[in-house]
């Protein structure tokens, strides 16, 4: 069971216009009247500038600290957040604003106070998310939701930087495609099937064929300042090599981590890479990361088969999921593969059998889908090498699985836009539509309920499923959004808050992540300090206040804690 727990811009052309206040004791805050840093945020015009992200970088350190600004443009570092006595640098490094920054002594009883007056600018083509490219150009809403998937492997602004014929176009997509490009799907969205090669197609000679202009439209989105979306302390941990953002970066450069997911404990948050095969460890407390490399299992890990995907953006070679075992040891999943860590130890122990996103039952017993339709039980409490086998109807595609408490195992069947659900006692399976069509469910988690909330990463919504009562019920990330509609959204996965009844997911198409009431439904948007790809968060169950961890997958890349004030 899961644990509920383009041109770069001149320097010399930025001439911030800042005002740096003298530091001075800081005017006493409602809720922070002991923080160590705080401060103002207005225009030119004199305006308070709300829900802007103020960050401390600690001067020779991974860790960076951000809060946010409220309504009358004041911020602060609260007394328990990661902001410790030292010297830090601090700044604002937003794109539609000019980056201001100031050095500043941090001292225990001694609060400090920075005032900035930031300069709007333009937001730059080569700064737009997917999210705002998508915006901002023509085309219907089914030509947006195919399109918005080629953000997957590269940017979006790579995907138009030539113009092209359709038949040129086509080449392109098959080859992003790969060996899906010749299936016929119709239960899903993913655009990497045969009968939505063309349409994509003539939709990018529409917006980018060979004579058409190279000014691609986009339209920025305004970024959430109600009080509910500006209460966060974000810390960023920098990881080795974590490298710098590349704007027309491939998917899967081996010159950099891609950390995937994440799991955490009261010392350490562990992180898997996509496209290297160790396990990467930060100090929660000092923020210094390591990584340990292990020995693969027999035939396991991505293009290690015959015949295997090596499309771009696929390179092979890596990780995904991550769960601590109930003795805190960490299960590592992988294609046709699971290795165990042990802290105590340091051993790794390895299974030719698994798959890279599994399901950990209370008894130790990791849980996977083989391509064939076996369901695999590996015994993670031992060495030994045979794997119990189930064999349950084949699908067209999984992506995920989880285990509950009463040890069935749920599947993300993203490709059919169905959960299935095995019962390893009575031999039972089932399979439940989701109410909107080609929804692509693909990650998710069980609450303590054992309920299945999942990412409906087409449709831009969270689904909950109660394997008892067998009814789905779906949540849009933003009040009022039908599926397949502006901001065009994409969930890519879901974290689970039972003390706070919460869930957690995010929009992979821009740097924004959602809270959604499990009771109400009603959600809240927050805008990440920097514009992080996500594919996995996880929250914090320890944690003293609502908490959840982003892995920030494209380069610059780290860990990020996310806590509500």
């Amino acid at each position: 069971m899961k644990n509920h727990s383009g041109s770069h811009r001149s320097s010399s052309a930025i001439i911030a216009v800042a005002f740096l206040g003298a530091l001075s004791p800081a005017t006493a805050f409602a809720e922070d009247a002991s923080a160590l840093l705080a401060g103002k945020i207005v225009a030119t015009s004199g305006a308070p500038l709300a829900g802007i992200p103020v960050k401390a970088h600690r001067d020779n350190s991974p860790v960076t600290v951000a809060v946010y600004t409220d309504g009358k443009g004041e911020y602060s570092f609260p007394e328990w957040s990661d902001l410790s006595p030292g010297t830090y640098s601090v700044a604002v490094e937003l794109p539609d604003f000019v980056r201001v920054a100031q050095s500043v002594a941090v001292s225990p009883g001694k609060p400090a106070r920075i005032d900035f007056t930031l300069q709007s600018r333009p937001l730059a083509y080569e700064d737009a998310t997917d999210s705002e490219i998508i915006a901002g150009l023509p085309g219907t809403d089914h030509q947006k939701t195919l399109f918005a998937q080629c953000g997957n492997c590269h940017t979006l602004q790579w995907a138009l930087q030539a113009g092209r014929s359709k038949d040129e176009w086509i080449a392109v997509i098959r080859k992003m495609a790969g060996r899906a490009g010749d299936i016929h799907q119709p239960g899903t969205y993913a655009f990497s099937q045969k009968q939505f090669i063309e349409p994509l197609a003539d939709y990018l000679v529409s917006i980018r064929g060979p004579d058409s202009s190279e000014v691609i439209p986009f339209k920025q989105r305004p970024r959430p300042t109600d009080e509910a979306s500006t209460r966060l302390v974000v810390t960023e941990y920098a990881l080795p090599r974590g490298g710098k953002r590349e704007l027309y970066m491939l998917r899967g450069d081996r010159r950099f981590v891609w950390p995937h997911d994440v799991i955490m404990n009261d010392k350490y948050a562990y992180y898997t890479d996509h496209f290297s095969y160790v396990l990467g460890r930060i100090d929660v407390k000092t923020g210094e990361g390591v990584e340990m490399p292990f020995t693969v299992p027999q035939g396991a890990g991505r293009g290690s088969r015959a015949g295997e995907d090596d499309r771009p953006g696929d390179p092979g070679g890596g990780a995904h999921e991550l769960q601590f075992d109930s003795h805190g040891n960490v299960i590592i999943g992988m294609d046709n593969g699971t290795v165990k860590y042990e802290p105590a130890s340091g051993k790794f122990t390895g299974w030719s059998a698994g798959s890279a996103m599994f399901g950990l039952d209370p008894q130790g017993y990791a849980w996977s889908m083989r391509k064939n339709g076996e369901l695999v039980k590996v015994d993670t409490n031992s060495a030994e090498q045979k794997p119990t086998t189930y064999l349950v109807p084949k699908n067209a595609g999984i992506y995920d699985m989880d285990t509950d408490s009463k040890g069935r195992t749920d599947l993300y069947i993203w490709r059919d836009a169905k959960i299935g659900v095995f019962d390893p006692k009575t031999l039972d399976y089932a399979e439940y539509t989701t109410p909107t069509p080609m929804s692509g469910p693909r990650r998710g988690q069980i609450d303590a309920q054992d309920r299945l909330w999942a990412a409906e990463f087409y449709a831009g919504q969270l689904a909950m499923f109660d394997p008892d009562t067998k009814v789905i019920k779906e949540f849009p990330l933003q009040r009022g959004a039908k599926p397949y509609t502006p901001p065009y959204a994409a969930p890519y996965s879901a974290s689970v808050d039972d003390r706070n009844h919460i869930v957690w997911t995010h929009d992979f198409n821009s740097g924004r992540l959602y809270r959604i009431d499990m009771n109400s439904g009603q959600s809240t948007e927050f805008m990440t300090p920097s514009n992080y790809e996500v594919r996995d968060l996880k929250v914090d169950t320890a944690a003293p206040r609502p908490t959840v961890w982003v892995p920030a997958y494209r380069p610059p890349s780290r860990l990020v804690k996310i806590q509500v004030r």
